[in-house]
């Protein structure tokens, strides 16, 4: 029963860490929203919607593709592919 023992003190080291760690995670994270005042620091979103489409036949879509990409490096709007 020696080799028992090691087993036991690991296991329980590996316990006392669980506990303090969650407690000293919670404790972090009130500090943490209590600084910022109860705000959440992100939003939320359900989905993105595109601004606008673009519809071509298959035959020139590489070449829409090229010409969008050629508005956005020019500043030529806010178009998005």
């Amino acid at each position: 029963m020696k080799w028992l023992d090691p087993v036991l003190s690991a296991l329980l080291l590996a316990l006392y860490g669980l506990i303090f760690g969650v407690i000293g995670g919670a404790l972090f994270g009130m500090l943490l929203q209590a600084l910022q005042g109860g705000r959440w620091d992100f939003a939320s979103l359900r989905s993105m919607q595109p601004s606008r489409y673009v519809l071509v036949d298959e035959a020139v879509a590489d070449e829409a593709v090229r010409l969008i990409r050629g508005l956005q490096t020019t500043g030529g709007g806010s178009t998005r592919t």
